[in-house]
Formats: C-alpha cells, sequence, structure tokens
C-alpha cells in the first residue's frame, strides 16, 4: 500500500506538473517522504501544492525549485573533544563545485567550506560557507545550517536537510536576499549533491 501511494505521487507530478493533494498528506508526511522520491520531483520546474485540514487546520505549501549544487570535499580538519563536541571542517574542492537550474547556474569558488560540528549525542549540525559565481560574472554568499544524518551501514553516506540565507549586491540576485531556501540532499563519500526549493506557505484555523 506504501510503495502504492508512492507511485501515485510521482505519476500525478509528472502527469499534471502539479500536485494537489488534501486530506491526504501532511507537512510532516510530505517530508518524510525518501530521498529518492523528493529528488526525482525537486528538479521538474513547476510548483507542488500540498494541503491538510488535519485538527481544523488548513495548511497550504508550494515549493518551487530553484537550483541545485553540486561539490566534492577534501578530508576533514579535526578539532576534537571541544566544548560543544568535535568539529570537522571539510574544505570544498577546488574546482568541483557547481550550481545549476532556473534561478541560478555558475560555480563555486573559494573560500568554501562546512564547518560541522558532531555533537556528543552523534548528531551532525551543517555550518556551510559558499561563494557561488554565476554564469553572468556576479557573487553570492550562501550560509547554508542543517543536518546530515548518516547511514547505518555507511557512516560516509548520509541524506542532508538545510535551510540556506543569501547576500549579494546584485540586482539580478538582490531577491534571494530576503529568502530562507529550503535543500534536501545526499553526501555520497566526498560527493555531496543538493536541491534547493523556495519553500512557501500559508495557515489558518
Amino acid at each position: 500500500c506504501h510503495q502504492e501511494h508512492q507511485g501515485s505521487f510521482v505519476a500525478s507530478y509528472l502527469a499534471k506538473s502539479e500536485l494537489r493533494i488534501a486530506n491526504r498528506l501532511t507537512a510532516s508526511q510530505l517530508f518524510r517522504q525518501p530521498f529518492d522520491i523528493l529528488l526525482l520531483t525537486a528538479e521538474l520546474p513547476s510548483k507542488f501544492i500540498m494541503s491538510s485540514n488535519e485538527d481544523k487546520v488548513t495548511v497550504s505549501l508550494g515549493a518551487e525549485y530553484l537550483y541545485t549544487l553540486e561539490f566534492e570535499v577534501e578530508d576533514p580538519i579535526l578539532v576534537p573533544n571541544g566544548p560543544n563536541g568535535t568539529r570537522a571542517v571539510f574544505e570544498f574542492t577546488k574546482d568541483t563545485g557547481k550550481v545549476y537550474g532556473p534561478a541560478l547556474n555558475g560555480r563555486v569558488v573559494g573560500p568554501s567550506s562546512d564547518w560541522i560540528l558532531i555533537g556528543t549525542d552523534g548528531t551532525v549540525s551543517l555550518d556551510v560557507r559558499v561563494l557561488i559565481q554565476t554564469e553572468d560574472e556576479q557573487i553570492i554568499y550562501q550560509k547554508i545550517i542543517g543536518r546530515s544524518v548518516r547511514d547505518g551501514d555507511n557512516p560516509s553516506n548520509s541524506t542532508i536537510q538545510c535551510g540556506s540565507t543569501y547576500e549579494t549586491s546584485s540586482g539580478k540576485y538582490q531577491y534571494l536576499n530576503n529568502k530562507v531556501v529550503t535543500g534536501v540532499g545526499r553526501k555520497t563519500g566526498n560527493k555531496i549533491k543538493v536541491v534547493y526549493y523556495d519553500v512557501q506557505g500559508t495557515g489558518e484555523d
């Protein structure tokens, strides 16, 4: 039954380019969908809309695909057993970072790195600073915070959930300064791919 629901979810999205679900899928259920389902739908340049009437509250979410970020990282520099846990600093490998999509196209330039904090309970907190040079030669600073949940059978792989903010003076991209953009992604070894959405929602009693 669960697999049939996933198949229906994807088929409906692909067929109509817009998904409307009423009284079936809450916000929390949507973001518990397996990563491969989210990634498949993420790169379609359309919007999906979700509604829920659970507990007499109506919630509508729209998520528009903006761009994808891909890069590779070097082996980490460790600062072990600090007051908040262990810090692992991953520098982006030179010339591996790229962004592509309807909102942004360009490359990652240095210095860009992830200052991960591994808590005493094993929680992996992301603290990423990225410099993006767009194809039209503009510079955008991206700050990312989030979580990386490692695979049980291979801790070098993980699923990523994050939020991003931006700083730029470029008129074309200044709208990003007022956005908090949602990302879902995957780390496989030293390769990372994150898909970013502009998620907007309304709710009323």
